[in-house]
């Protein structure tokens, strides 16, 4: 099955890396009569040239760990003068990585690869007062870099946004049908080139776990464990919630969705779940390893589909180990198996202070370049061959006055590019940009179609 568009292929910015430097070959190739000093004089320009390339990585890396903090590159101008255009080159097939342990040794990747530029989609407030319509922001994308939308079809509270055949979203009540047409909706965008990705909020769920308890966190007396924020949730090592939550997803990939995101892939931040009932599990299997599980699981399900895997994590668990095993997630476990992985990177989010900045959400280049160059080095322990998610950040385009006076910033066309520009400086070359009221900053965005 291949009835997705062509987009920029993944193994084009492998072959885009190992063609950013001089071809000393090529050139020895087409001047074999060259005399001999002449190549010496090429071979030691570019050793040094290589020396001083890594003297300079090595000194900012430095600087970054020591928490200092970072000189910012000053974001002036249009924002069509941040970004230079990446030409698009012919699709090939890349070679198949390796999965840990031999895990989905028999899948043959046909897909074709896109480096998505995203907004989120709030399809229960689309249309309606004064939200964006659907054609408004069609023609967003229309007009600008924007090439992909995140569309919510199971919501924050565990309701189903479409109309659903799975018999248990009807047994459950679950199904709050703001998308009359699933299939006809997706027509829609495809018909404007857009990549489409369905959200899937995974484990906390207020509708499932009323109807089916025996599927959620549990209190030790039998009860529904529900958190101090009032939350709900499913139980990571059910397995009967981890087919549920694929079982939404297939339908979501029958009706031309190119990628499934799961948000909330992760268990409750909250203390009191360390006396919280998760049933039997398998004696030391950690939270980590029940929701790396699940997402191992839901790839070996929805990848031979023809359907791409993403996965939302707290970008602090980068650089927090103990952020990860709390809320059981693993940046490199994780990696190892999703296509993509999105870290949710928003300044605002950030303790005061954090790496050296003293109010993180008026510095969006310095915070983001920090987490993003953090990213390169944590995967770096992928070696090259094995399977490493690609890395897709969440961008913050909202103004956090929550914060207090002084402490934040009025987020617009700077800030939006300040975050682009630095995910781009990283290497990184997708991301997406999140407002829950879905009022994008236009201005921020490159205009031109054709780059």
């Amino acid at each position: 099955m291949n009835r997705r568009r062509s987009y920029e292929s993944h193994n084009h910015r492998r072959r885009k890396k190992r063609r950013s430097g001089p071809d000393f070959g090529k050139l020895y190739r087409e001047k074999k009569n060259s005399r001999l000093p002449g190549f010496l004089l090429v071979l030691i320009l570019s050793v040094a040239v290589g020396f001083g390339t890594y003297a300079l990585a090595d000194y900012n890396l430095s600087r970054k760990e020591s928490g200092e903090e970072q000189v910012t590159p000053t974001v002036t101008g249009t924002p069509q003068a941040t970004l230079t255009p990446t030409p698009v080159l012919a699709q090939t097939t890349p070679e198949p990585p390796r999965y840990p342990d031999g895990f989905m040794s028999d899948f043959t990747d046909t897909r074709v690869w896109t480096d998505a530029k995203g907004i989120y989609v709030n399809t229960a407030f689309l249309g309606k007062g004064n939200y964006a319509t659907l054609d408004d922001l069609i023609e967003l994308l229309d007009t600008t870099e924007l090439n992909a939308m995140v569309i919510d079809v199971k919501d924050d509270t565990g309701n189903i946004l479409f109309n659903s055949e799975n018999p248990l979203v009807n047994e459950m009540g679950a199904e709050v049908a703001y998308i009359a047409d699933l299939p006809e909706f997706i027509a829609k965008l495809k018909e404007h080139n857009i990549y489409c990705i369905a959200r899937v909020v995974a484990f906390k769920d207020q509708v499932a776990t009323r109807k089916r308890p025996e599927m959620a966190v549990r209190n030790q007396n039998g009860t529904v464990f529900v958190d101090a924020d009032g939350e709900r949730w499913l139980n990571p090592y059910s397995e009967e919630a981890w087919e549920y939550l694929v079982g939404i997803a297939k339908e979501a990939a029958n009706a031309g969705f190119d990628e499934i995101n799961f948000d909330y892939l992760r268990t409750s931040s909250s203390a009191a779940l360390a006396s919280a009932d998760f049933g039997d599990i398998p004696e030391g299997m950690t939270r980590v390893d029940a929701i790396t599980a699940f997402v191992k699981y839901a790839c070996q399900e929805l990848k031979p589909m023809g359907i791409f895997v993403s996965g939302d994590v707290f970008a602090t668990i980068i650089n927090s180990t103990g952020d990860g095993e709390r809320i059981g997630q693993s940046y490199v476990g994780l990696s190892r198996y999703l296509d993509y992985i999105c870290p949710m990177a928003y300044p605002s989010h950030y303790n005061f202070g954090y790496g050296g900045l003293s109010y993180p959400d008026k510095k969006p280049f310095q915070l983001m370049l920090m987490e993003m160059n953090a990213s390169v080095k944590k995967l770096s322990v992928i070696e090259e061959g094995e399977h490493r998610a690609v890395v897709r950040p969440w961008l913050q385009d909202f103004t956090a006055s929550y914060l207090g006076t002084g402490r934040y910033l009025e987020y617009g066309p700077q800030e939006i590019r300040a975050q682009i520009s630095a995910t781009y400086s990283a290497g990184y070359e997708g991301w997406l940009l999140w407002n829950a009221g879905m009022y994008y900053t236009k201005g921020g965005l490159l205009r031109d179609k054709d780059y």
